[in-house]
């Protein structure tokens, strides 16, 4: 796939300006990645990446805790703000396909959920986290070596230091998250949909 430098944001995110923003990624340590991809790219790329973690696989999904739960949990300005993590353990590749074929434009779209895909046993993983900013993990040299050139089919440029957005948030470039929903479902309806399959609350982080 060609190298591009226009990038797109997903929808639930606004930024103004987004011109120091490119599909990239760097390595981080090792078996150890950080990427991020244009929005038009992103549910192709975890779908492809989750093809190459081993079986079982697991679901994870950080959702923010409430305002009148931060009350309790935030004990000043300066700390920050909690995600609740929920787990959907032990799927095929079949069901985490499904899953990310039916609700992973959702996920994507969404500004304010975090979530990601690992292997149980294997211990691989991708993490798709505020602005939707990548962390890749890799058990293996191979599937390292996969997911190098997985990146740069779908336009990604290594980099010794990745921009994201968070590098290019400022009071003059504000970022903007919010939630999204499609055919009336958002993340949040998740964790009881997926109940009887298994899902289940873990921690606030």
């Amino acid at each position: 796939m060609e190298k591009d430098t226009s990038f797109v944001l997903p929808d639930g995110i606004d930024i103004p300006d987004v011109s120091g923003l490119k599909n990239a990624y760097s390595v981080t340590g090792e078996g150890s990645l950080s990427a991020l991809l244009s929005a038009e790219k992103l549910m192709d790329f975890i779908t492809a990446f989750t093809e190459l973690i081993p079986e079982p696989v697991f679901f994870f999904l950080e959702l923010p805790c409430s305002t009148e739960e931060e009350k309790e949990l935030r004990k000043s300005e300066s700390d920050p703000f909690h995600y609740k993590l929920y787990y959907l353990d032990n799927c095929t590749r079949p069901v985490i396909r499904a899953l990310i074929k039916d609700y992973g434009s959702m996920l994507i779209n969404d500004g304010i959920c975090r979530f990601g895909f690992g292997g149980n046993q294997s211990g691989d993983e991708i993490y798709v986290q505020s602005y939707k900013v990548m962390s890749l993990y890799c058990a293996e040299d191979g599937r390292t070596k996969k997911t190098e050139s997985l990146l740069g089919e779908f336009g990604a440029e290594k980099v010794e230091e990745l921009v994201t957005p968070w590098e290019i948030i400022s009071k003059d470039n504000p970022g903007t998250c919010v939630r999204a929903e499609e055919d009336g479902i958002s993340p949040y309806d998740l964790p009881e949909m997926f109940r009887k399959a298994g899902m289940y609350y873990a921690e606030t982080v």
